[in-house]
């Protein structure tokens, strides 16, 4: 009787850890970013003229959950600091989506204006967004700005 007990004891335990967390094992795959505004092409920047609108559009997405969603902040190449970048990046503060806006979801579009200063200096200028899904694997897009 006793060696039955152990064999029982020894099936059960068996039969537990064979359950496993069933968790579907682990995401490697990165989020989806796809902008079709502003360009992500350096040979093929978004060109503005100053005072005009640049339309941030697009759609992130991920095979499991997404966590977050950041801009960077606005960079010319000279790396010099105007008010024309001063009042974009003020902008985009205000209007980027927030990482909040983003979590616990598969798919999220993008979709916001800035309008640039009238006097913006004519310059090419950066911007990049990361998005990061719920198993922290990142995907980053620069965009490419110019203005004429």
């Amino acid at each position: 009787m006793k060696i039955l007990n152990y064999a029982l004891a020894l099936l059960f335990t068996l039969g537990m850890l064979s359950c496993g967390g069933g968790g579907g094992g682990s995401d490697e795959t990165a989020p989806t970013v796809n902008f079709t505004s502003p360009s992500t092409s350096a040979s093929a920047p978004t060109t503005i003229t100053a005072g005009q609108t640049v339309t941030f559009s697009g759609k992130i997405s991920d095979n499991k959950e997404l966590k977050s969603i950041t801009f960077t902040n606005l960079a010319e190449k000279t790396k010099s600091v105007n008010d024309f970048i001063v009042d974009f990046n003020e902008k985009l503060n205000s209007k980027k989506p927030a990482s909040a806006s983003v979590l616990d979801k598969a798919e999220f579009n993008v979709n916001f204006l800035i309008e640039t200063l009238a006097g913006a200096p004519a310059n090419e200028y950066t911007l990049t967004c990361t998005v990061v899904d719920k198993s922290d694997n990142p995907t980053t897009k620069t965009f490419y700005i110019k203005v004429e």
